[in-house]
């Protein structure tokens, strides 16, 4: 018998990125960061959005433990923050393994006040940056605590 909530994550993947050969969907439990979470979305008064965030297999763990981290982002293209996009094709780019598995989380992500200039210091003004005002795909968070890895996505690496 299957669980619904990872039915309905496959769905969701199938969307934007068909072929892709998901191997396993786990969640996430870790109750300081759920904590730290609760805390920022009382504060920002924000909605919640699941997306999708790729990362290196070499990550995977380390977020999972730490939360995500707004300072590791070098690239910047919508300004400062963690990047999470609406498809899961998206972030298949972000994937990084030296495996045979490739990896991306399904988060639990804060979406507030949005702006697409070039956040970096403004965060008392703007809560997320996105592509797209009207149609977002893309949005950022600079809080550390702005987003919940809530499952963990094993993919085969091959897929496309």
């Amino acid at each position: 018998m299957s669980d619904k909530r990872y039915d309905q994550i496959y769905e969701r993947i199938q969307e934007s990125f068909p072929n892709a050969c998901v191997l396993y969907i786990e969640e996430v439990i870790n109750e300081s960061l759920i904590a730290a979470y609760n805390t920022r979305k009382e504060q920002l008064k924000a909605e919640e959005k699941q997306l999708f965030h790729g990362t290196s297999d070499n990550l995977i763990n380390t977020i999972a433990e730490m939360g995500f981290d707004p300072t590791k982002n070098k690239t910047a293209l919508y300004g400062y923050g963690v990047y999470f996009a609406k498809n899961a094709k998206y972030s298949f780019d972000y994937m990084r393994s030296a495996n045979e598995v490739s990896y991306m989380f399904l988060a639990d992500v804060l979406v507030g006040r949005l702006t697409t200039g070039k956040l970096r210091s403004k965060t008392y003004e703007w809560d997320n940056n996105v592509d797209n005002i009207t149609n977002p795909t893309i949005y950022t968070t600079p809080y550390p605590d702005g987003a919940y890895p809530r499952y963990i996505i094993a993919f085969h690496k091959n897929a496309k």
